[in-house]
This record gives structure tokens, sequence and C-alpha cells, in this order.
């Protein structure tokens, strides 16, 4: 898969995702669970907050395409990344958010963004 920094946009998480929490002290807080509406075809997919907590250090991405991401992924103090392709478009995605650490047992998930590669066109 090729990319280039040119086809990649940069979409706020309030843009993207459904049912996220707002607050005093966070924004766009994960709950029991949001749904991420592809940008590019429409596909929902339901991430619930164990997919985050789950998907720190993989990506099905080769190391081409993980570099360019990295270089437009926003900078944060512990911040984590989920990346995977659309089911429908193959879009690759990157949603972007930052870990907090409410108690020694709970960990909250703010999303930040979604950066989202061309896709395949659809009719």
């Amino acid at each position: 898969m090729k990319m280039r920094r040119g086809v990649i946009e940069y979409f706020e998480a309030r843009s993207v995702f459904r049912g996220l929490l707002q607050g005093a002290e966070f924004a766009n807080r994960v709950g029991g669970s949001c749904i991420y509406g592809c940008p590019r075809c429409r596909h929902r997919i339901r991430f619930r907050w164990r997919s985050f907590y789950q998907a720190a250090g993989g990506s099905p991405f080769k190391r081409n395409v993980q570099r360019v991401l990295d270089d437009l992924t926003p900078k944060l103090d512990a911040g984590n990344c989920l990346d995977f392709l659309c089911p429908t478009c193959q879009a690759a995605t990157r949603i972007v958010y930052s870990v907090t650490d409410s108690s020694s047992s709970t960990c909250h998930f703010d999303l930040v963004a979604a950066l989202v590669g061309e896709g395949k066109a659809h009719s």
C-alpha cells in the first residue's frame, strides 16, 4: 500500500465519532463504547473501551505507511494510536487518543483525532 501525505486527512474526533463523553476535566472520552463513521465510505464500527486498551503497539500497516502516519500524528503525553483498515473501503486509518490514569486500576481513553487515507472508491 502506498501513501502520500497529501492523501491523508486529519479529522477531529467529534467529527467522526458518536457517543463520546464530555466533561469539565476531559473531552471526547470513551465511556462503554463509541461509534466510528468512516469519512470515506460511511462504514460504522463500534469500539468498546477495551479496544483502545488492547491496541497499544500493534499496527497492520507496513513500516513505510506507519512512518507517514507517525509524521502526521500529534505528539501527546501518554498518547497512543489504534491502526486499522476500514473493512469497506480499505482506507488506512489511525485513531489517536490519550490515556489518563485517574487511579491505579482505571484508565480513561480520550480520543483526539482520526488520520484517514484515501481508501478505494465505491459506487
